[in-house]
């Protein structure tokens, strides 16, 4: 960091009726120097103001004296014109005078920079303008008319603050970025001090006045001189057009200063630096900071611009964090920090780590910018940056009140206060929270005080009130009313587990108390209904084996429960009925309850059995697949190709029980069979959902496919939310083995996310020479290429090995 400042001058002109917007402009240039005049070397002063200096000679003259010497002439004009500055003169207001001046010098020596704002005007103004306003009004005809000078329009005090910041910021990094390229090695700046001789003697412009790299208006000239040419577009590539669009948007001025290349060319630029084509540091710079606006898309290359300027020694990702021209890029290298772990410093004796907090927290900045700080505080703030999260915390601000709260406990964990976190936990009402991070904290629950375990009773969160009710029964410090009333709570996990806590307090149920607690009267509760069958079944798992005989000789339809009670418990001696009823997809087993009913209920039957009928396919497919789980259950490998043959029909639809199966007894030809199963209809609730299931299933293929290579796995056909998982799921040390085929056939998988899991995989389990020679190949070929890959491999070819590895795990979530 420097240590001297060099001074930039700001000139602020306006009428009188501005005077809240200049003293919002004189808040911004306090701002600007206190946070960042000793990290970047550049002091604002801000000149034009009503307390200027007092002198001799006539009062606009001497303000004149600092127009001349303003680097940045700022002007802000609503609906008054103002006065003249003297009686004789050619202007009729200071304003006008002051504006002349400065695009006069401006034409004249190329300074100072210009930026003009007009506030909006109320359209019951504009009825009868008067003469005043008229002027304002044949100026800004005027500046439409010449097209000289941009401007702007703004209509609060707020809207003048932000562009203000903006337009003396965007200046400031124009200086840095030109200062940057003039403290080139004296031996470069000599070589280039002769090209330039060289080409000033064929009355070219020398690229010491170009605002451009030296790089880039040596392309420059080189594209100037092709285009004069006859049949120009043939000569130039594309790469030559791209880079082009790069130079373009590598400059800029107040109020054009939008940067604007979409992510096609930014990938021919990334493949035309593997051809060898050589960029300056200012178009390294925008492309990373473009690479920061787009890595939420995950299609353009980053790291190895933002490796370049690391080598440089410049981490951009600081600067593009508090000084980012847009949310996108801001969150964009916030998030590369957070990846990396790159920590704010702490004892640099220019750069304080309270500017980037204060920046990123300020009252203007967007929820998304404060939501992507607190995730980079959870995982790398200190014990001092609690107190940020919480007053973020205390806005209750729905964008961000969650995140703060997890970025609270994240500090209290990594802090090692983990009963603060508890009781934080405990104290503070959500919904849903990071499920990784609610765990963590509720792990730790037996370490609490009985006092304080009680307040989760009363907690929003269903698994922090599952938790202190299942601690508090094994404590047996909870008292029976409490205990009924959670017996009506809204969720039926936390219903069931009161009954158990009745229970143990010495109550007894019937089975239509409990079928009560649990299932809603109108059947909207689903995983109550299933609760319920599965208490039903263990109780009667618990009846001796005549009991149950008895009950299954006397069941009609819908009695199925004493049925599998005895399956499952005396599954020795029932197992070949229960088998053989599968294979019947238990026909005769719905047939002779029929059967029952008609003759034990008369012509009573006759009203009931049409329904039974009606819904008899269903019906068996459900008996089936309850038999089919007791048999998956039981682990017999005499039926794997029942199994098996109930996947190829799909009869009775999948379940965990046969992918469980199929883990530990299944065959190399079972894979694809399994991963083209449909997904399970029946149920459902609790089988943790249908990612659950999927994640299973891949686990389970992993399984099936040992003692084969890895590449051949993926050879198979399986379905692509399958294959995503498989590939996330396989060991580090297993999927390093494969191929380049099968990696390749990966890559070019139809599905964005196989693609990003191979990717990420590469990065995290191969070396990085195995990853540039994979990315090399994969965009020198012919073939289509997919950006989402160029973007992850280019991130383990780049960076160092550890700090790939580890943004491949945090920015892929």
């Amino acid at each position: 960091m420097p240590s001297t400042r060099k001074v930039l001058r700001v000139f602020l002109a306006s009428p009188g009726d501005l005077q809240d917007e200049r003293r919002a402009i004189r808040n911004v240039v306090n701002e600007f120097n206190d946070s960042w005049a000793d990290t970047l070397g550049y002091q604002i002063e801000l000149m034009g103001w009503e307390d200027t200096v007092s002198g001799y000679g006539r009062p606009q003259h001497i303000i004149n004296q600092e127009v001349d010497r303003c680097d940045l002439f700022i002007g802000m004009i609503w609906k008054r014109w103002g006065t003249p500055p003297d009686r004789d003169g050619m202007f009729t207001s200071g304003f006008q005078e002051e504006f002349q001046r400065a695009t006069d010098r401006r034409e004249r020596d190329g300074s100072p920079e210009i930026s003009l704002f007009f506030k909006e005007i109320p359209n019951d103004f504009m009825v009868d303008p008067g003469e005043d306003l008229k002027k304002v009004l044949e100026f800004r005809e005027k500046m439409n008319a010449d097209k000289k000078i941009l401007y702007e329009k703004f209509s609060e005090q707020q809207d003048m603050e932000k562009l203000g910041r903006r337009c003396i910021t965007k200046y400031v990094q124009k200086e840095i970025r030109t200062a940057d390229e003039s403290s080139e090695p004296d031996e470069a700046r000599t070589k280039r001090a002769a090209s330039e001789s060289e080409k000033a003697e064929d009355g070219r412009r020398s690229p010491e006045s170009s605002p451009l790299s030296a790089e880039g208006f040596a392309f420059l000239e080189s594209v100037i001189d092709r285009v004069g040419q006859e049949e120009a577009m043939e000569d130039l590539s594309a790469s030559d057009i791209a880079r082009f669009r790069l130079l373009a948007n590598s400059i800029s001025k107040p109020g054009n200063e939008e940067m604007d290349l979409g992510a096609h060319d930014l990938n021919i630029l990334f493949s035309a630096r593997a051809e060898g084509t050589k960029l300056g540091r200012r178009e390294i710079s925008c492309l990373a900071r473009l690479g920061f606006r787009h890595l939420g898309n995950e299609n353009v290359p980053l790291w190895c611009w933002y490796s370049d300027l690391l080598d440089f020694g410049a981490d951009i990702a600081f600067v593009s964090s508090c000084l980012g021209a847009n949310d996108d890029e801001t969150v964009g290298a916030i998030r590369v920090l957070g990846a990396l772990s790159h920590e704010l410093p702490t004892d640099h004796e220019y750069i304080k780590r309270e500017w980037f907090i204060n920046g990123w927290f300020a009252e203007n900045s967007s929820a998304r910018v404060r939501t992507a700080a607190l995730g980079y505080l959870a995982e790398n703030g200190t014990a001092e940056d609690y107190a940020v999260a919480k007053k973020e915390y205390d806005r209750s601000d729905h964008g961000t009140s969650r995140k703060a709260l997890e970025c609270m406990i994240g500090i209290l964990l990594r802090s090692g206060q983990e009963t603060s976190a508890q009781h934080l936990v405990l104290e503070t009402q959500f919904e849903s929270l990071d499920s990784d991070t609610l765990q963590a904290v509720l792990d730790g629950f037996e370490n609490l005080e009985t006092r304080t375990l009680l307040l989760g009773l009363e907690h929003r969160n269903v698994q922090v009130r599952l938790r202190t009710l299942e601690m508090l029964i094994e404590r047996s410090a909870i008292n029976h009313e409490t205990v009924e009333r959670l017996s009506k709570d809204s969720d039926a996990l936390v219903r069931n587990k009161a009954i158990a806590a009745l229970l143990k307090l010495g109550r007894s149920f019937t089975e239509e108390e409990v079928k009560n607690i649990l299932v809603r009267p109108d059947g909207s509760d689903r995983k109550g209904g299933e609760i319920f069958e599965r208490y039903r079944l263990e109780n009667l798992k618990n009846r001796p084996a005549w009991e149950l005989t008895s009950k299954i000789e006397g069941s009609y339809m819908y009695e199925d429960a004493a049925y599998f009670a005895r399956a499952e418990r005396y599954s020795a001696k029932h197992a070949e009925e229960l088998r053989h009823d599968v294979d019947d997809a238990f026909r005769t087993y719905h047939e002779e309850r029929i059967r029952r009913t008609e003759v034990s209920f008369g012509d009573r039957a006759a009203s009931l059995v049409p329904k039974y009928r009606d819904l008899e396919d269903f019906h068996r497919k459900i008996l089936t697949r309850q038999g089919l789980d007791i048999l998956c259950k039981a682990g017999d490998r005499e039926d794997l190709q029942r199994v098996t043959d109930s996947l190829r029909t799909g009869y009775p639809g999948t379940s965990k029980a046969d992918v469980e199966y199929l883990r530990k007894h299944g065959r190399w030809e079972d894979i694809s069979l399994l991963a083209n199963a449909d997904m399970p209809y029946l149920g459902g609730s609790l089988l943790g959902g249908y990612e659950g299931f999927q994640n299973q299933v891949a686990k389970a293929i992993l399984a099936m496919g040992r003692g084969h290579s890895i590449s051949r796995l993926y050879a198979l056909d399986i379905p692509a939310i399958i294959l995503k998982k498989t590939i996330e799921f396989c060991a580090e040390s297993r999927f390093s083995k494969i191929s380049d085929e099968a990696l390749f056939g990966l890559l070019d998988h139809e599905s964005a996310d196989v693609r990003k899991a191979a990717s990420i995989k590469a990065v995290r389990a191969f070396s990085t020479r195995r990853i540039k020679l994979i990315l090399n190949s994969y965009v020198g070929r012919d073939k289509y290429r997919y950006y989402n890959v160029i973007h992850w491999l280019d991130l383990g070819a780049s960076m160092p090995r550890d700090e790939a590895r580890k943004a491949a795990r945090t920015t892929a979530t």
